[in-house]
Protein backbone atom coordinates (compact mmCIF):
# COMPACT_ATOMS: atom_id res chain seq x y z
CA UNK A 1 0.00 0.00 0.00
CA UNK A 2 3.09 2.21 1.16
CA UNK A 3 4.83 1.93 -2.00
CA UNK A 4 1.53 2.42 -4.23
CA UNK A 5 1.22 6.26 -2.43
CA UNK A 6 4.87 6.81 -3.31
CA UNK A 7 4.30 5.63 -6.80
CA UNK A 8 1.00 7.56 -7.18
CA UNK A 9 2.96 10.76 -5.51
CA UNK A 10 5.97 10.24 -8.16
CA UNK A 11 3.63 9.90 -11.17
CA UNK A 12 1.49 12.93 -9.77
CA UNK A 13 5.46 15.00 -9.45
CA UNK A 14 6.30 13.82 -13.41
CA UNK A 15 3.33 15.57 -14.52
CA UNK A 16 3.15 18.49 -13.00
CA UNK A 17 7.02 19.22 -12.95
CA UNK A 18 6.55 19.94 -16.87
CA UNK A 19 3.85 22.48 -16.50
CA UNK A 20 5.83 23.84 -13.33
CA UNK A 21 8.93 24.17 -15.44
CA UNK A 22 7.60 25.80 -18.48
CA UNK A 23 5.16 28.23 -16.91
CA UNK A 24 8.19 30.70 -16.29
CA UNK A 25 9.39 30.55 -19.45
CA UNK A 26 5.96 31.22 -20.76
CA UNK A 27 5.79 34.26 -18.33
CA UNK A 28 8.74 35.67 -19.88
CA UNK A 29 7.46 35.71 -23.11
CA UNK A 30 6.10 39.24 -24.17
CA UNK A 31 3.87 40.22 -27.13
CA UNK A 32 4.21 43.37 -25.88
CA UNK A 33 4.81 46.33 -29.17
CA UNK A 34 3.40 43.39 -31.09
CA UNK A 35 0.45 43.17 -33.29
CA UNK A 36 -1.91 46.56 -34.45
CA UNK A 37 -2.41 50.02 -32.36
CA UNK A 38 -3.90 53.07 -32.82
CA UNK A 39 -3.22 56.52 -30.97
CA UNK A 40 -3.31 59.86 -30.14
CA UNK A 41 -0.11 62.36 -29.95
CA UNK A 42 0.89 66.47 -28.89
CA UNK A 43 3.50 68.45 -29.05
CA UNK A 44 5.76 71.19 -30.58
CA UNK A 45 6.76 71.87 -34.07
CA UNK A 46 9.23 74.55 -35.35
CA UNK A 47 8.32 75.12 -39.00
CA UNK A 48 12.16 77.34 -40.21
CA UNK A 49 12.09 78.28 -43.91
CA UNK A 50 14.28 80.75 -45.60
CA UNK A 51 14.19 82.44 -48.77
CA UNK A 52 17.09 83.71 -51.05
CA UNK A 53 16.32 85.94 -53.73
CA UNK A 54 18.21 86.50 -57.22
CA UNK A 55 19.57 89.88 -56.32
CA UNK A 56 23.19 90.49 -56.81
CA UNK A 57 24.35 90.22 -54.24
CA UNK A 58 21.49 87.74 -53.16
CA UNK A 59 19.48 88.53 -49.58
CA UNK A 60 18.09 85.72 -47.53
CA UNK A 61 15.53 86.33 -45.12
CA UNK A 62 14.74 83.42 -42.47
CA UNK A 63 11.24 82.87 -40.75
CA UNK A 64 10.67 80.44 -37.25
CA UNK A 65 6.93 79.82 -36.32
CA UNK A 66 6.89 77.38 -32.95
CA UNK A 67 3.07 75.91 -32.69
CA UNK A 68 1.49 73.03 -30.84
CA UNK A 69 0.90 69.97 -33.25
CA UNK A 70 -1.86 67.02 -31.95
CA UNK A 71 -3.31 64.34 -34.07
CA UNK A 72 -3.65 60.55 -34.66
CA UNK A 73 -1.76 57.85 -36.05
CA UNK A 74 -2.40 53.58 -36.22
CA UNK A 75 0.06 51.08 -37.37
CA UNK A 76 1.33 47.85 -36.78
CA UNK A 77 4.34 46.22 -34.95
CA UNK A 78 5.88 42.64 -35.18
CA UNK A 79 8.26 41.61 -32.22
CA UNK A 80 10.69 39.59 -33.17
CA UNK A 81 12.80 38.06 -30.17
CA UNK A 82 13.62 41.25 -28.81
CA UNK A 83 14.00 43.63 -32.04
CA UNK A 84 10.74 45.48 -33.36
CA UNK A 85 9.93 46.17 -36.62
CA UNK A 86 6.69 48.32 -38.14
CA UNK A 87 5.15 50.11 -39.99
CA UNK A 88 2.81 53.71 -39.24
CA UNK A 89 0.65 56.02 -40.42
CA UNK A 90 -0.34 59.69 -39.22
CA UNK A 91 -2.11 63.31 -39.66
CA UNK A 92 -1.48 65.99 -37.66
CA UNK A 93 -2.52 69.34 -37.63
CA UNK A 94 -0.57 72.16 -36.18
CA UNK A 95 -1.84 76.00 -34.28
CA UNK A 96 0.01 79.16 -35.17
CA UNK A 97 1.61 80.71 -37.77
CA UNK A 98 4.90 82.47 -38.37
CA UNK A 99 6.12 85.25 -41.24
CA UNK A 100 7.89 88.24 -41.38
CA UNK A 101 7.45 91.39 -43.16
CA UNK A 102 8.80 90.08 -46.69
CA UNK A 103 7.84 86.06 -46.23
CA UNK A 104 4.42 84.86 -44.09
CA UNK A 105 3.59 81.59 -44.02
CA UNK A 106 0.63 79.09 -42.64
CA UNK A 107 1.12 75.29 -42.05
CA UNK A 108 -1.81 72.98 -42.54
CA UNK A 109 -2.13 69.32 -42.19
CA UNK A 110 0.61 66.84 -42.62
CA UNK A 111 0.40 63.25 -42.97
CA UNK A 112 3.30 61.05 -42.74
CA UNK A 113 4.04 57.05 -43.98
CA UNK A 114 6.99 55.59 -42.08
CA UNK A 115 8.79 52.56 -41.28
CA UNK A 116 10.61 52.22 -37.21
CA UNK A 117 13.00 49.89 -36.27
CA UNK A 118 13.96 49.56 -32.80
CA UNK A 119 15.52 47.14 -29.71
CA UNK A 120 14.11 45.95 -26.47
CA UNK A 121 15.98 47.25 -23.81
CA UNK A 122 13.94 45.90 -21.09
CA UNK A 123 10.59 44.31 -21.61
CA UNK A 124 8.77 46.95 -21.37
CA UNK A 125 11.12 49.50 -23.16
CA UNK A 126 11.34 50.32 -26.67
CA UNK A 127 14.58 52.16 -27.82
CA UNK A 128 13.47 53.47 -32.11
CA UNK A 129 14.49 55.10 -34.60
CA UNK A 130 12.12 56.11 -37.64
CA UNK A 131 12.12 57.21 -41.34
CA UNK A 132 9.37 57.69 -44.76
CA UNK A 133 7.51 59.73 -46.83
CA UNK A 134 6.11 63.07 -45.19
CA UNK A 135 3.52 65.49 -47.26
CA UNK A 136 2.82 68.70 -45.71
CA UNK A 137 0.60 71.58 -46.89
CA UNK A 138 1.50 75.14 -47.02
CA UNK A 139 -0.23 78.57 -47.39
CA UNK A 140 1.76 81.52 -49.16
CA UNK A 141 0.33 85.00 -48.50
CA UNK A 142 3.40 86.89 -49.13
CA UNK A 143 5.83 87.95 -51.57
CA UNK A 144 2.93 85.79 -53.85
CA UNK A 145 -0.25 83.91 -52.95
CA UNK A 146 0.65 80.38 -53.59
CA UNK A 147 -0.90 77.31 -51.84
CA UNK A 148 0.66 74.07 -52.08
CA UNK A 149 0.95 70.01 -50.39
CA UNK A 150 4.91 69.49 -50.59
CA UNK A 151 6.35 65.82 -50.72
CA UNK A 152 9.69 65.28 -48.23
CA UNK A 153 10.81 63.10 -45.81
CA UNK A 154 11.17 62.72 -42.25
CA UNK A 155 13.18 60.96 -39.88
CA UNK A 156 13.03 60.25 -36.02
CA UNK A 157 14.20 58.57 -32.81
CA UNK A 158 12.06 57.82 -29.56
CA UNK A 159 11.39 55.94 -26.54
CA UNK A 160 8.34 53.91 -26.44
CA UNK A 161 7.09 51.85 -22.45
CA UNK A 162 4.40 49.86 -21.94
CA UNK A 163 2.07 50.97 -19.62
CA UNK A 164 -0.32 47.73 -19.84
CA UNK A 165 -1.04 44.71 -21.94
CA UNK A 166 -2.95 47.22 -24.30
CA UNK A 167 -1.52 50.87 -23.62
CA UNK A 168 1.99 52.34 -23.96
CA UNK A 169 3.47 55.74 -24.23
CA UNK A 170 6.00 57.45 -26.58
CA UNK A 171 8.04 60.47 -26.81
CA UNK A 172 9.66 61.22 -30.21
CA UNK A 173 12.15 63.54 -31.62
CA UNK A 174 11.19 64.17 -35.35
CA UNK A 175 13.23 66.15 -38.13
CA UNK A 176 11.59 66.65 -41.78
CA UNK A 177 12.38 68.41 -45.11
CA UNK A 178 9.96 69.36 -48.24
CA UNK A 179 12.85 70.82 -50.55
CA UNK A 180 12.73 74.27 -52.46
CA UNK A 181 10.45 76.08 -54.49
CA UNK A 182 10.94 78.69 -56.69
CA UNK A 183 8.05 81.73 -56.12
CA UNK A 184 8.01 85.06 -58.46
CA UNK A 185 9.61 87.93 -56.62
CA UNK A 186 10.49 91.69 -57.13
CA UNK A 187 13.69 91.47 -59.04
CA UNK A 188 13.22 87.63 -60.08
CA UNK A 189 12.77 84.23 -58.70
CA UNK A 190 12.81 83.72 -54.71
CA UNK A 191 13.92 80.21 -53.80
CA UNK A 192 12.27 79.07 -50.54
CA UNK A 193 13.40 76.35 -48.52
CA UNK A 194 11.53 74.28 -46.35
CA UNK A 195 12.45 72.49 -42.89
CA UNK A 196 10.62 71.04 -39.52
CA UNK A 197 11.64 70.06 -35.94
CA UNK A 198 9.27 68.53 -33.36
CA UNK A 199 8.83 67.04 -30.52
CA UNK A 200 5.86 65.27 -29.44
CA UNK A 201 4.65 63.03 -27.22
CA UNK A 202 1.72 59.89 -27.31
CA UNK A 203 -0.44 56.98 -26.45
CA UNK A 204 -0.75 54.05 -28.33
CA UNK A 205 -4.04 51.62 -27.45
CA UNK A 206 -3.31 48.03 -28.37
CA UNK A 207 -4.83 45.23 -29.68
Amino acid sequence: MRMKIYSMKFFVFCAISPAALTAPAAAQETTIFDGPFVGVQVGWQQDRRSATTSLVPPTTTRVTGDGLVYGGQLGYDANIGGAVLGVEGSIIGRTGSNGSAALDIETGRTINVTARAGLLVSPESLLYARGGYSNARFSITSPAGNSESRDGYTLGAGYERSLSDTMSARIEYSYSNYGSDTLPGMGGPVVLNYRRHGVTAGFNLRF
